[in-house]
């Protein structure tokens, strides 16, 4: 129950395989969702390419028919007689009120006209003048719209004058619905530059003469052609097209459908394809709830069985249901056999503390007195000073402010112990062992006890040390390596700043080549070794001779007086190295030159001493070899010679040996 409430607020793996889905899903949803607005803008697009196409056809039709009314009535002026040659009848002018009858008016006999109809004689009048085919707006003779089209026709004795057409409105539609054009679904009206209907497709004996809705939006627009939202006149709402018509006063084509079929073109597809999209999630995440159940029932119970592990309960695997995954019978199996080895663990831990290789220790909850089974058998010493105590005793003294500190820390803030020291044991040897440990809580976090154990780690500490030692030594000499050189040399630096004098010597071998190339490299390599014994005698305690690599050596000499300490140190090494050697019955003789530079305060880069030391060097092989050199060799002579004066017969040979400067 404790577990279950630990883990409450922790999310299923269920839940985890269905966002897994959801997850491999986005992508594919995305998709969808980007390919249903595609789909909707194209069905859309597609609806309203419809509506501006029939918008199009439609006034290309009536400008068409516009169009041969006018070429009627040209050819009608073009083969008449003239007004001079014979005066029009006055009965024909009455003839003006009978659809496509056309009539000649004359400058002259405007007036008479106008009395009949202002329109009438504004398109006559205005086609004179203009020499232009006139198409008039919708006007209304009686109970009945009408339009005037109006054709200049040659001059006469009696003026200019003009062929005068009324015809009715509704003809024009009448005229695209005899071509056979399907209208039956959308609605078709045509307005003139006032904003009045001049044919309708439906209900047209209705609504012919009546101002359009939506007229004061669509002139706002002030385009040629285009697209908008409107109302008809019956209310309904509609989606128009509208394309103004040339060679009229500002005639409108208008092409509607009605809102719900334009939007059923478009969207119905759209939620075809939106429910396609939903459809395949909901099954993706019913698969994904029903595979998680799959995988959530052997994962439930390895989760009971491991629990019962760490409780110390388990008994078999029985309880575990087998699994048809592959990983989870694999698992189960794995828990089988781990709960096993932890079994056969605490059996062999308890026969090891038995046999003395480890010490299994227990001690009380203010860390007091305690047991440890396995320390006679360890350490050779009664168990029994283990209870009282004692034992620290046998701790090594080096060591016992490293324990009393890590066990006090651990008592202090409850955490695990783990600390390294030394035993003392029967046979007086000092052995090296690790001590860990963690404090056992009671249900309500109190401190029951310490438990943990004491391991031998003597070997793994000598190893480290072996490791350590061969980190910053020479593995043929024995000496110190580059390693340790420029530790040592950063420490002399840093000791100088504190007043401490030091001295860097580099040297090499003069004619070890000739050895190595002529006797041979095992010969080379044992002359090296007696040559690190000679300088070991050289040199002080605590100066740090180093192999550099080769037949090139360094000595950094510290706590000594200088110069005097290295003019000396210097020369023991020239008269020791010089010296010959018998290595396999061989007779060999070198020497060796050496290079000095003391350590100030004017430089805290190492590498500006080795540049000096080897420079000196340098000089010291051009001056004949066997020689030692100092860097700062003119301002150490003057120096020297004082000393010499003073009785420091050893420094003044030194410096006569070594004249120049390197």
């Amino acid at each position: 129950m404790g577990v279950e409430k630990q883990w409450q607020g922790q999310r299923s793996l269920n839940s985890y395989l269905i966002a897994l889905a959801l997850a491999c899903l986005l992508p594919v949803v995305a998709v969808s969702g980007v390919a249903v607005w595609s789909a909707g803008t194209a069905y859309r697009d597609a609806a309203v390419a419809r509506l501006n196409d029939t918008a199009r056809t439609l006034a290309n039709a009536i400008e068409g028919e516009i169009a041969g009314r006018f070429a009627n009535m040209s050819v009608l002026a073009q083969h008449r007689e003239t007004p001079d040659s014979e005066p029009l009848p006055e009965p024909e002018l009455w003839m003006l009120g009978a659809d496509n009858n056309a009539a000649l008016i004359t400058s002259d006999r405007v007036p008479v006209l106008r009395a009949r109809s202002n329109a009438a004689a504004d398109a006559a009048l205005l086609a004179m003048s203009k020499q232009a085919n006139v198409v008039s707006n919708v006007l209304t003779t009686g109970n009945q719209p009408r339009l005037v089209l109006a054709v200049p026709a040659p001059a006469g004795e009696r003026g200019t004058a003009a062929y005068v057409m009324s015809t009715s409105p509704q003809q024009l539609i009448q005229t695209l619905q005899r071509g056979k054009r399907s209208l039956t679904d959308i609605l078709v009206a045509v307005t003139d530059g006032n904003g009045r209907i001049l044919a309708r497709s439906r209900d047209a004996e209705r609504f012919v003469g009546q101002l359009a809705p939506d007229w004061p939006k669509l002139q706002a627009l002030g385009a040629a052609s285009g697209l908008f939202s409107a109302k008809t006149i019956e209310g309904l709402p509609i989606v128009l097209s509208f394309q103004r018509l040339a060679g009229t006063p500002g005639w409108v084509i208008i092409v509607a459908e009605s809102t719900s079929v334009f939007d059923a073109r478009w969207r119905e597809p759209m939620l075809n394809l939106l429910f396609g999209a939903s459809l395949s999630l909901l099954i993706a995440i019913c698969a994904a709830m029903w595979l998680g159940g799959r995988i959530l029932q052997p994962v439930q119970a390895l989760a009971r069985y491991s629990n019962a592990i760490a409780d110390g309960s388990a008994t078999d695997a029985a309880s575990v249901t087998p699994s048809s995954i592959q990983e989870f019978e694999i698992l189960r199996h794995s828990f089988v056999r781990a709960e096993s080895a932890l079994r056969n663990e605490k059996q062999r831990y308890r026969t090891i503390a038995e046999t003395g290789a480890i010490v299994l220790w227990r001690r009380d909850g203010d860390g007091g007195a305690g047991l440890a089974t396995g320390w006679e058998q360890l350490t050779g010493r009664p168990e029994s000073e283990v209870e009282g105590q004692e034992w620290t005793n046998a701790i090594h003294p080096d060591d016992r402010p490293v324990t009393s500190a890590a066990w006090a820390e651990a008592l202090a803030r409850n955490t695990p112990l783990d600390v390294e020291f030394r035993l003392k044991i029967s046979d007086g040897r000092w052995l090296w062992v690790r001590s860990q440990g963690a404090p056992v809580f009671d249900g309500d976090g109190r401190i029951i006890e310490w438990v943990g154990l004491l391991e031998d780690i003597d070997e793994r500490k000598r190893a480290q040390a072996d490791i350590a030692y061969l980190a910053h030594h020479d593995t043929l000499t024995g000496l110190g390596n580059r390693t340790l050189f420029r530790q040592q040399l950063e420490l002399a630096v840093a000791n100088v700043r504190d007043g401490r004098d030091g001295a860097l010597l580099c040297l090499d071998l003069d004619l070890f080549k000739q050895v190595n190339d002529t006797l041979g490299h095992p010969v080379g390599d044992a002359l090296l070794c007696v040559v690190a014994d000679r300088l070991r005698g050289c040199v002080g305690e605590a100066d740090c001779l180093v192999r550099l690599g080769g037949d090139e050596f360094a000595v950094i000499q510290n706590d000594s007086q200088q110069p005097d300490a290295s003019v000396s140190l210097g020369c023991r090494i020239v008269e020791a190295l010089c010296a010959p050697y018998e290595i396999g019955g061989q007779q060999i003789s070198i020497g060796a030159s050496v290079g000095v530079t003391l350590i100030g305060n004017d430089s805290s880069d190492i590498g500006t001493y080795f540049k000096r030391a080897d420079a000196a060097l340098y000089r010291a092989k051009q001056d004949g070899r066997g020689r030692v050199c100092f860097f700062d060799q003119v301002e150490l002579l003057a120096d020297m010679v004082e000393l010499a004066k003073g009785g420091s017969t050893q420094a003044n040979d030194a410096a006569e040996r070594n004249n120049g400067r390197a």
